[in-house]
């Protein structure tokens, strides 16, 4: 049985409509310095979970600064070691920290498909562009 085009497109746009959040709240980003802090969050919340976190390697690590409160923004990439051995190469993550909790994380697997590594260069993306959105802010 084929479903008529107009009952596909409604589910489609309520599947979509349950992915906004209302409750997103625009917040100002401002570059600021990456921390000692900062790096340990990396460690504690992506780096411990790797198959090899001896053998991880960071770079174009940058730090933000969010508005009202709402803590700091992580960015980077990270190179890790699979089940084989061999590095899988360097893969986006987005860390949202506040009062000391990761509060969002995204970390691309290096799947072409991996909805993580869109996900981090978006918010990525939107903290260089100076303001973003953040979910449960008030």
């Amino acid at each position: 049985m084929r479903l008529p085009f107009a009952a596909l497109a409604g589910s489609l746009a309520l599947a979509l409509a349950a992915c906004v959040n209302v409750n997103d709240t625009p917040v100002n980003a401002r570059p600021a310095p990456v921390s000692a802090a900062d790096r340990s969050v990396i460690q504690s919340s992506i780096i411990n979970d790797m198959k090899d976190p001896g053998a991880a390697q960071l770079r174009n690590l940058v730090a933000y600064d969010l508005s009202d409160g709402q803590g700091r923004a992580i960015c980077g990439q990270l190179n890790g070691k699979n089940a084989f051995g061999a590095y899988v190469g360097f893969q986006p993550f987005f860390l949202r920290v506040k009062d000391g909790a990761v509060v969002t994380k995204y970390s691309g697997s290096g799947d072409p498909d991996d909805l993580d590594a869109f996900m981090a260069e978006k918010g990525c993306r939107e903290a260089a562009s100076g303001q973003m959105m953040v979910s449960g802010t008030k």
